[in-house]
């Protein structure tokens, strides 16, 4: 789709939206029924939007992601067409080796580069090659009008303002889309992604070795990255592979999520399952650290201690944390908390847990909408600031259950909030 067929498709979108709700308010003016009205325009631009996010990918789809974290404001049959954003993960089928050659005469002399890409998304593709050293690298290379790409989809994306706000009134989609924005352009900043590959690979080598495999940077300036390449097994293939290594790599997957913000100060916050691999060693190889979350720890604090908490039953204590956290009204009870939230402390009380697609569906909306659980009991306060802590930590979540996963669970909680946090 190329960039002016892209933002035609994005704004018709408000506009027969608009159109709808005026239709909707012409029947209700001429005594038709009104809430059958608002509702049919109200899911016909659900569905069209939900559409239109999937199908531009790239940014406009990693903002649609965001925004499906407070589907269930919605009702039910909105909700599931808002929130199967959740389950995109970017992918595009690469570009011609000439419209980035030029970018690679910027490497040094003696590299020599395979032409076809290995990986690709909208803003940048993957290709191996072999360092005049010797040894094996992968590079990303942004593709030229990638800030072209972004600045374009930004600007629809504003179009989309008042939509958004009739369908989530509750929603600050002004802060939201400005968080976006701040993070799509670190993400077009290599040498950003660079400082922060290398932190870290340098910290959790020194803190928690054989835990995590980060791969070296070897070279890198804005808009391309080299790196050692990362072999082993990639995560979508681990499913088949014997229990043990599955629960290996997902106690250290679920490590590296849960203990970056005390170790690092940051988190990775790209929990696609292309991210990650297991490693010979039995660590968990980490890739892409384009989309990190920092500062990092309120959001990673409070969904641990609420598991400890919970599990001891001073569901006190979790309002309190929750109202700290500036998360709940102050006349939100207790028990109202808890039982809007549908606190499950099994995979902490039980020394191992089978992470099941069974158990995740069944609690699909506990910690995957930071919004809309509490309608009924007060507006949520969820700062925009920490939804890349929140998407890792559900990420990684769904990431356990896609290789039905036993973890110590309690343990891995229990160190993430050991010694001194960095936040």
């Amino acid at each position: 789709m190329n960039l002016f067929s892209r933002a035609a498709s994005l704004a018709v979108v408000p506009v027969k939206s608009g159109a709808r709700f005026a239709g909707a308010a012409t029947i209700s003016a001429f005594g038709g029924d009104k809430d059958a009205a608002y509702g049919k325009a109200m899911l016909a631009s659900v569905e069209e939007l939900t559409n239109a996010l999937a199908k531009a990918r790239g940014p406009v789809m990693k903002f649609g992601q965001l925004l499906a974290l407070f589907s269930s404001t919605l009702p039910p049959e909105q909700a599931e067409m808002l929130s199967s954003l959740t389950r995109l993960y970017e992918n595009a089928e690469p570009r011609p080796y000439k419209d980035v050659e030029e970018i690679f005469k910027r490497l040094p002399a003696g590299t020599v580069i395979d032409q076809v890409a290995v990986a690709a998304a909208s803003l940048g593709q993957v290709h191996t090659a072999t360092w005049p050293d010797g040894r094996h690298v992968a590079i990303k290379v942004q593709y030229p009008d990638a800030p072209r790409i972004v600045r374009s989809d930004l600007l629809q994306l504003r179009t989309f303002m008042p939509l958004i706000h009739r369908l989530i009134p509750t929603l600050d989609v002004k802060a939201l889309l400005q968080e976006h924005a701040d993070r799509l352009w670190d993400e077009l900043d290599y040498m950003h992604e660079a400082k922060w590959q290398e932190e870290f690979r340098i910290v959790w080598a020194r803190e928690h070795p054989g835990i995590v495999t980060i791969p070296t940077v070897v070279f890198a300036d804005s808009t391309l990255l080299v790196t050692e390449w990362l072999p082993g097994i990639p995560y979508s293939n681990i499913q088949s592979a014997p229990a043990q290594q599955r629960d290996q790599a997902a106690r250290n997957l679920a490590r590296f999520t849960l203990w970056s913000p005390r170790v690092v100060g940051a988190i990775h916050a790209d929990p696609h399952p292309g991210n990650f691999r297991l490693m010979d060693d039995g660590s968990i190889g980490v890739l892409d650290f384009g989309s990190v979350g920092h500062p990092a720890g309120e959001f990673t604090h409070l969904f641990v201690r609420t598991f400890q908490l919970a599990a001891a039953d001073d569901l006190e204590g979790v309002r309190e944390l929750w109202l700290n956290a500036g998360m709940i009204m102050n006349s939100t009870s207790a028990e109202e908390l808890a039982r809007i939230i549908s606190l499950d402390v099994t995979p902490y009380v039980q020394p191992e847990f089978r992470f099941s697609s069974d158990w995740i569906t069944e609690r699909a909306g506990d910690w995957s909408d930071p919004g809309g659980s509490l309608e009924d009991a007060g507006k949520l306060s969820f700062p925009p600031n920490l939804l890349l802590e929140h998407r890792a930590i559900t990420g990684m979540l769904a990431l356990l259950t896609s290789i039905d996963a036993t973890v110590d669970f309690q343990t891995v909680i229990d160190e993430a909030v050991a010694g001194e946090w960095i936040f």
